[in-house]
C-alpha cells in the first residue's frame, strides 16, 4: 500500500478540534439552598473547573470525518498484479482475427474461422486465452479464460466487416494489450495478409512484450476481381473509375442506379485500370443517390457497389445592401461567391428596401456601412437581435460619419489614413476563427488607406494591421454578431477585393455566418462523420438499414460516429438534413498477398524479447488500485451519521 500525496496527511492534525470542542462544556460544582450569607464573611478560595469529554458518539464521528477527509485527498492505493487470473507457465495466446473487408474474398473467411479454432485448441490445457477481432480497430471478445469452447464460439460469433485494417497500428494496439497479459505472450494472427495493409515502418509490426509472432494465411491463389476506384461528376455527365485483376476473359456489367432506378447499363470486357463515362442524368432538384452496381462472378463481392451523392440544389441567395447594384463592389463579391455555384448575389437598394424581407436570410452583406440610415438601422439591429448575421465593410460613406451606425465605434476624419505614397500589411491574423482558419495569402494584400476606430469592450479583434490598427473584428449584438472589416470594395483603399484569399474568405465567411455546416458528401467506412462542427445538438442518423444509431441521450452531446457500413445515411442536424454515403476504402480491393520472405522476416522479428517470472509480477507488471473513491464514500456516509446523531445531541429538548 502507498500514497500518491502523502503531505496531505498532515490535515489529520485537525481532529484535535473536535476533542477541545467537546471538553469546553464545564461541570460546575453542587449548589444547596442557604437561606442568607449576610453575616457570613467573605473569604477567597481558588475554584478549580472540571471538564470531562462529552458526547463520545458525537466526537468520534467527526474525529472519523476529518481523517477520512486527510486520507482521501493523500490517496491511498494498493498494488495488484495486472490480471485476476493465475499466470501459468504456459503464459498467455492472443488470438487475432482479421476481419477487414478483404477477408470477404470468397472462401477466405470459413477459413479463417477453422485456423482460429485451430490456434484454440492446439494450445496448453493451461494457458490463458485472449480472442481479439481487427478491423480499423482492435476489439475483445471476452475476457482471458482458460475455457476453449466459449473461445470457439467467439469465433463462431465473428463476421466481415466493411472496414480496413492496417496492420501496423493492429500490432502497436496489440503490443499494449500484451503487456497487461501473463507472460510468455504468444501472437497468433489469422488473415489474408494484403499488401496494401502494411505500414510505412517495418518496426511497427513488431510487438515488444510479445515472445513469438505465428501467422495463419488464409486466401492462397491468384485473386480475381474487379473493383471500383472512385466517381467524379463531370460537365458531360458522370465518370467512373474502375480496376480489374485476373482472369482477363471474365466481363462484368455496369448498372448506374439513380434514386432507385437504373439509369444506363455498359458491359467490361477487359482487365486492367478502365474509366468509364456516362451521359449527364437528369437529376431531381435537392440531393440525389447514384449508386454504381458492378455485376460479376468475382472472388470479392464487398467491393462491386459505390455510392455517391449528387447536390442539385440551386444556389442560396445572399443579400448585399448597397446604392449602386452595378458598382465594383457587387461585381468584387459575385464573382467570388458564385465561384463555387453555391451562392448568388442578390442586390438589395437601400432606400427601396423593403426591409421585411431580411427575415428570410441568415445573413447579409452591407458594401459601406456608412449607407445605413436611421431607418434602416433600426430594422438591421432588430434583425441581429433576433439571431441575423451581417458582413459590413466600411467605406468612404463610413469615413464621412463620427460614429458607425449599428456598432456606434467612433473615429474622426483627420484619422483616416490617407497617403497613397506608402502601405500597410497584415499584422495578426487569428487563423483559429473559422472564418479565417481555411484561408491563405493575407500577408499579400495592401492597405493604402484604413479607418482606424476606438475598439469597445465587445469587439473581437481578428485582423490587425502592422501598425496594431483593428482591420477585421467582429461583436455579438443580441442573439446575432456581425462582422465589420476596415476597408471599402473598390479597389481603392486597399486590393483584397482582386487577390485570391479574398474568394477564400468570402466563402468561409457564408459558411461561418449562415451557420450550414457543410458535411462531405462522400465518406470511406470506418472514418467518422462529424455531425456537429459548432458545438451544438448533434442530432441523429440512420445507416442503410434504416436503423437509427445514436440513443436519445446521445443526440445531445455525440459529434461524430464511425460509419461501418457501406451504403446512404440520412443525417439529421440543426441544420437540416442530408444523405452522405460510405464506400469500402479501395486499398481491401487489392487481395495481393505478402510474400514469404515478408511474412518470414516479420515472424523472426518476434524473438521473445520479455523474459518475465509467470508466478511473482515485477513492478511493471503490477497495477495500482487508488482507494480514495471508496474513502469519499465512506466520508460521505460518516457525514450523514454526524448529521443524525448530532441533531439528536444538541437539538432543544421540549417538554
Amino acid at each position: 500500500m502507498g500514497l500518491l500525496a502523502p503531505l496531505f496527511l498532515l490535515g489529520v492534525l485537525a481532529v484535535a478540534l473536535p476533542f477541545w470542542l467537546h471538553r469546553l462544556q464545564t461541570q460546575s460544582s453542587e449548589r444547596k439552598s442557604f437561606s442568607s450569607t449576610m453575616l457570613m464573611e467573605t473569604a477567597s478560595e481558588q475554584v478549580h473547573v472540571r471538564r470531562k469529554l462529552k458526547y463520545l458518539l458525537l466526537l468520534a464521528l467527526r474525529i472519523a470525518l476529518l481523517a477520512l477527509l486527510a486520507f482521501a485527498f493523500a490517496k491511498p492505493f494498493l498494488t495488484m498484479p495486472p490480471d485476476a487470473v493465475v499466470a501459468t507457465d504456459e503464459g498467455s495466446r492472443i488470438i487475432l482475427v482479421d476481419t477487414s473487408a478483404s477477408m470477404g474474398r470468397a472462401g477466405v473467411f470459413s477459413q479463417a474461422r477453422v485456423e482460429a479454432k485451430r490456434a484454440i485448441d492446439d494450445a496448453p490445457a493451461d494457458a490463458l486465452l485472449q480472442l481479439v477481432e481487427i478491423d480499423s480497430a482492435l476489439h475483445l471478445l471476452g475476457e482471458l479464460t482458460i475455457d476453449k469452447s466459449s473461445l470457439r464460439a467467439g469465433v463462431d460469433s465473428l463476421s466481415v466487416t466493411a472496414l480496413h485494417a492496417d496492420y501496423g497500428e493492429t500490432m502497436i494496439a496489440i503490443d499494449r494489450l500484451a503487456a497487461t497479459l501473463p507472460k510468455p505472450v504468444q501472437i497468433h494472427f489469422v488473415s489474408d495478409y494484403q499488401t496494401s495493409a502494411m505500414p510505412v515502418r517495418f518496426s511497427d509490426l513488431v510487438p515488444a512484450s510479445a515472445t513469438k509472432f505465428v501467422p495463419h494465411v488464409v486466401g492462397t491463389g491468384a485473386p480475381f476481381n474487379w473493383s471500383i476506384g472512385y466517381v467524379r461528376e463531370t460537365s458531360e455527365g458522370i465518370g467512373v473509375g474502375f480496376n480489374g485483376v485476373g482472369d482477363h476473359e471474365r466481363v462484368a456489367d455496369i448498372d448506374v442506379i439513380l434514386n432507385g432506378s437504373v439509369h444506363a447499363t455498359q458491359s467490361l470486357s477487359q482487365a486492367g485500370t478502365l474509366s468509364v463515362h456516362f451521359d449527364v442524368p437528369e437529376y431531381e432538384a435537392g440531393e440525389n443517390r447514384v449508386e454504381i452496381r458492378l455485376s460479376a462472378d468475382d472472388d470479392l463481392q464487398g467491393d462491386n457497389h459505390w455510392y455517391h451523392v449528387v447536390d442539385n440544389d440551386p444556389p442560396a441567395a445572399i443579400p448585399v445592401i448597397t446604392l449602386n447594384a452595378g458598382g465594383l463592389p457587387l461585381t468584387y463579391l459575385s464573382a467570388a461567391l458564385e465561384s463555387t455555384g453555391n451562392y448568388t448575389v442578390l442586390p438589395l437598394i437601400a432606400g427601396e428596401l423593403d426591409t421585411r424581407v431580411l427575415s428570410r436570410y441568415s445573413w447579409l452583406i452591407i458594401d459601406d456601412i456608412g449607407l445605413v440610415d436611421a431607418q434602416l438601422e433600426l430594422a438591421l439591429t432588430d434583425y441581429l437581435q433576433g439571431g441575423g448575421n451581417i458582413l459590413a465593410f466600411a467605406g468612404e460613406r463610413a469615413s464621412a460619419l463620427e460614429s458607425l451606425p449599428l456598432t456606434a465605434h467612433r473615429h474622426t476624419a483627420n484619422s483616416v489614413r490617407t497617403s497613397t505614397d506608402e502601405f500597410l500589411s497584415m499584422g495578426q491574423i487569428d487563423l483559429r476563427h473559422p472564418a479565417l482558419a481555411q484561408t491563405e495569402g493575407w500577408q499579400s494584400v495592401n492597405v493604402t488607406r484604413s479607418l482606424p476606430i476606438e475598439e469597445q469592450g465587445g469587439d473581437d479583434v481578428l485582423i490587425r494591421l502592422e501598425n496594431n490598427e483593428a482591420f477585421l473584428l467582429e461583436r455579438s449584438m443580441g442573439v446575432g454578431r456581425i462582422m465589420l472589416l476596415m476597408g471599402n470594395l473598390d479597389n481603392r483603399w486597399n486590393d483584397l477585393p482582386i487577390r485570391p484569399v479574398f474568394v477564400s474568405f468570402m466563402i468561409e465567411v457564408a459558411r461561418y455566418l449562415s451557420g450550414i455546416n457543410e458535411i462531405s458528401k462522400t465518406y470511406t467506412a470506418g472514418t467518422t462523420l462529424p455531425l456537429s462542427l459548432t458545438g451544438n445538438t448533434s442530432g441523429q442518423v440512420v445507416d442503410p438499414d434504416g436503423n437509427t444509431i445514436l440513443s436519445l441521450a446521445d443526440t445531445t452531446r455525440e459529434q461524430q460516429i464511425q460509419l461501418r457500413q457501406i451504403g446512404f445515411y440520412e443525417v439529421f442536424t440543426p441544420q437540416g438534413q442530408t444523405v452522405v454515403a460510405a464506400n469500402v476504402d479501395p486499398l481491401e480491393s487489392d487481395l495481393r498477398s505478402l510474400s514469404q520472405d515478408v511474412l518470414e522476416r516479420w515472424q523472426d522479428s518476434v524473438r521473445g524479447q520479455v523474459v518475465v517470472d509467470n508466478i511473482s509480477f515485477s513492478t511493471d507488471d503490477t497495477r495500482a488500485v487508488e482507494l480514495w473513491h471508496w474513502l469519499l464514500l465512506l466520508l460521505a456516509i460518516t457525514v450523514i451519521g454526524e448529521s443524525i446523531v448530532g441533531n439528536s445531541y444538541l437539538s432543544p429538548r421540549r417538554s
